[in-house]
């Protein structure tokens, strides 16, 4: 069975692994969680991580939820991916590699449906996050990026009862026009 693939995008502090832990919840399927945040915690030194520590992240990413696609029931929820990465490099580089840049590239049609978590909801603080200046930031060079790739997405805002139901009525409509 085919199994759709909803990958969502936006600055830490938006949402995103909430939500899709609780859309997994709901549709009793899997989600696929940051990568780049486990991997971060474990490796990081001085809040940093090198470039090629950024390519191991996104091909982890890829293989993690190339396994977890097989294991999904019908949906896959996806906490960021490699544009993600490919962002952070942006971010504390100036640039990507090459390999993160084909990473990233990658990216662009390995889902089915992209979606963008709004800043709309309270930034949470955390040793791991830059500040809520970084988080304004962050989100408009996303949205940038997404932009100049030609990616379709879907903004999400509301809280998360709101984004859920959202997302639901989507894939409601999803199988209605499927039929």
């Amino acid at each position: 069975m085919k199994v759709t693939t909803f990958t969502f995008m936006g600055a830490p502090s938006t949402g995103k692994s909430t939500l899709c832990e609780a859309l997994a919840s709901k549709f009793s399927t899997l989600y696929m969680p940051e990568y780049g945040k486990i991997y971060w915690q474990k490796y990081q030194k001085d809040r940093r991580l090198t470039m090629e520590q950024l390519e191991e992240i996104a091909e982890g990413h890829h293989q993690l939820e190339d396994e977890m696609t097989q294991q999904a029931k019908k949906y896959l929820f996806v906490d960021t991916n490699a544009i993600t990465t490919y962002m952070f490099a942006i971010d504390y580089f100036g640039e990507a590699s090459p390999r993160l840049t084909e990473l990233a590239r990658q990216a662009e049609s390995r889902y089915d449906y992209y979606f963008l978590c709004d800043t709309d909801i309270p930034y949470v603080a955390s040793w791991e996050r830059s500040g809520e200046q970084h988080r304004k930031w962050f989100q408009e060079v996303t949205i940038e990026d997404l932009k100049q790739r030609k990616i379709n997405y879907t903004v999400v805002s509301g809280d998360l009862k709101t984004r859920v139901s959202f997302i639901s009525s989507f894939i409601s409509e999803l199988k209605g026009s499927l039929l």
